[in-house]
């Protein structure tokens, strides 16, 4: 017998030394999450992550424990905060992971049935699986425009929030645009009008807007019905009078 029959998997196979929030590859998601070992020390970080996030849960509308929901994941480099945060994102969205070597396709909670040798955490995680969730996973370097800026985290989180919800993530004063005229119902229509100006998609183009703002103007006259004076007046305002708060 040789030292590799030892291991149940192949020594010789492709390894990611680094687990980075943006790679979603089937290969690599199907190898975090089958390969993830829930040690002693980890099983302590779920119980005490998914407790507090039931009761967030089971209490919607409690703003005691809404308000001062959160988890500040700390440790030394490379002691696998990345990889953890990314299987709590992968859980939370109870992802569906596709074998890419066959054709079996698995919940992310499912790899954790013989992962987690305690019924009442395992029964935890899957009762916190068990309704939708969106998840943002990314990474805040790749996102950020100035790290000097004192608002650069809250500006990448509205950033990565707007492109989650399909609005445009480089000017948050159009994603506020688009937000409105989705309110309004009248966001299909604002396309429609755009594209019969312009000859183009609106997405493909919302962020050069300021060289298309008199289209932009007579689109949001009409899905808005306003008048020429205030959709330009808003149109020119926006950068400046557009700000972020929590």
């Amino acid at each position: 017998m040789q030292i590799a029959d030892l291991f149940s998997k192949n020594i010789t196979r492709p390894i990611n030394g680094v687990v980075k929030a943006d790679e979603r590859g089937p290969e690599a998601v199907w190898q975090e999450l089958d390969e993830y070992v829930v040690t002693q020390e980890l099983d302590r970080h779920f119980r005490r992550f998914f407790e507090s996030y039931l009761q967030a849960k089971d209490r919607p509308n409690d703003p005691t424990i809404n308000a001062r929901m959160g988890v500040w994941v700390s440790g030394f480099f490379g002691s696998g905060k990345s990889h953890f945060i990314k299987i709590l994102s992968y859980l939370l969205n109870n992802y569906e992971a596709h074998d890419p070597n066959s054709n079996v396709v698995r919940k992310s909670a499912n790899f954790f049935d013989d992962k987690i040798n305690d019924a009442l955490l395992l029964a935890d995680v899957k009762r916190a699986v068990k309704d939708e969730t969106d998840v943002i996973l990314f990474n805040i370097d790749s996102k950020a425009d100035s790290k000097d800026d004192r608002d650069a985290i809250l500006s990448v989180f509205l950033r990565v929030f707007n492109e989650m919800q399909g609005f445009s993530g480089d000017a948050p004063h159009i994603a506020g645009m688009e937000r409105y005229l989705v309110k309004e119902n009248a966001y299909d229509t604002f396309k429609d009008q755009f594209k019969a100006l312009t000859g183009k998609e609106w997405k493909d183009e919302r962020d050069a807007v300021g060289f298309m703002r008199d289209e932009v103007v007579q689109s949001l006259m009409l899905a808005l019905n306003m008048s020429e004076a205030s959709a330009a007046k808003w149109f020119d305002d926006a950068p400046d009078t557009f700000r972020i708060n929590i």
